[in-house]
């Protein structure tokens, strides 16, 4: 959700208060509450003032008639979106991610799974680790063939000296003339590409073409998994469950639900991840995650190391996630895993 209309200061700082507040408790909060935990010099009917301004600028809103305030998504969005990089972590921190990543590994796998449970346990939300480990190169050429009758295969050759060929069933017999210019227009777009980004190019085609080439294509990207995805991995570590069970979210059944199915469809996870892998920091709340399943999480992912060896940590939890704490955490374990 964007929010336009302007918040004072007074609104902002009352607001930070309101959501640190309600990440420490899970309860909704009262102007009596902020005013002691704060020991604040303003009245709580002022409060109350400034409360009725943020619900209306949705901010901030009310569970129940007689309850207190809770953060909106963009309520959260305003908060993290203020969060500055000096937020510390503590020495013993520190020390023990660069206990763990300091480590000698036995293989890239390793070192995903122990990220990823390190995740986990320093925050109680669960870990996530994807990597991209391998440099295949960029795409040279591909190359849609077609044999007796309607089906064909597709050659997909990359710098790197590297070939894959995968079978396609097509709707039709094209004339050859077709396939060429199919060939010319698709090879127009991903040659030269990195091979992270030709699923995307050829959909952004999809929309732009018309007639046979759009229908070719459209078969192509049917086996898009196994055409470019070749060198992803995730692994994923949930924290104390006996800690993460107790969460106040976690007890609606219908976030339960939300949770167990993301953990069961890995590819969900896999395939927003990898929208991430060219950015560095990123922090999606609820309804920005644009997925019926995560609409009451928050995923916060931070990039690491180079074209040739790139990784992305992440945090999965509620949006009334501790973000003070996982932001620094993923920023310190991806300045160590680029010492790697």
């Amino acid at each position: 959700m964007v929010v336009s209309e302007y918040i004072s200061h007074p609104e902002s700082e009352m607001l930070k208060r309101v959501v640190d507040l309600y990440i420490q408790t899970g309860k909704p909060v009262s102007s009596k509450a902020l005013k002691n935990r704060y020991k604040l010099s303003v009245s709580t009917s002022n409060i109350r003032i400034i409360f009725h301004s943020l619900e209306e600028k949705k901010y901030l809103f009310k569970p129940h008639i007689s309850a207190g305030r809770v953060p909106t998504d963009s309520g959260y969005r305003f908060y993290v979106d203020s969060i500055r990089e000096e937020n510390l972590l503590g020495k013993g921190v520190i020390e023990e991610i660069k206990n763990v990543i300091g480590r000698d590994f036995g293989d890239l796998r390793d070192i995903m799974l122990r990220t990823s449970r390190l995740l986990g346990e320093l925050t109680n939300y669960m870990g996530l680790m994807m990597g991209f480990f391998h440099s295949y190169g960029h795409i040279m050429k591909l190359e849609i063939i077609q044999n007796e009758g309607t089906r064909g295969f597709v050659i997909l050759k990359l710098s790197s000296g590297m070939k894959r060929s995968v079978y396609v069933e097509f709707p039709k017999r094209y004339p050859s003339y077709v396939l060429s210019e199919a060939n010319r227009l698709i090879n127009e777009r991903v040659a030269e590409c990195p091979l992270e980004e030709a699923v995307e190019r050829l959909k952004e085609f999809i929309k732009e073409s018309a007639g046979f080439e759009r229908e070719i294509t459209e078969c192509v990207t049917t086996e898009a998994d196994l055409l470019f995805d070749w060198a992803y991995d995730l692994k994923y570590y949930m924290g104390d469950m006996k800690l993460s069970w107790n969460t106040t979210e976690f007890k609606d059944p219908l976030v339960l639900r939300n949770l167990v199915t993301i953990m069961g469809q890995r590819g969900l996870m896999l395939n927003i991840m990898k929208k991430r892998m060219c950015h560095n920091l990123v922090v999606t709340i609820g309804s920005e995650n644009q997925t019926l399943e995560l609409s009451k999480f928050s995923v916060v992912t931070q990039s690491f190391g180079k074209r040739d060896s790139k990784g992305l940590l992440g945090i999965l939890g509620p949006t009334r996630m501790s973000y003070k704490l996982v932001l620094p955490i993923l920023g310190r374990m991806a300045k160590e895993l680029d010492c790697i």
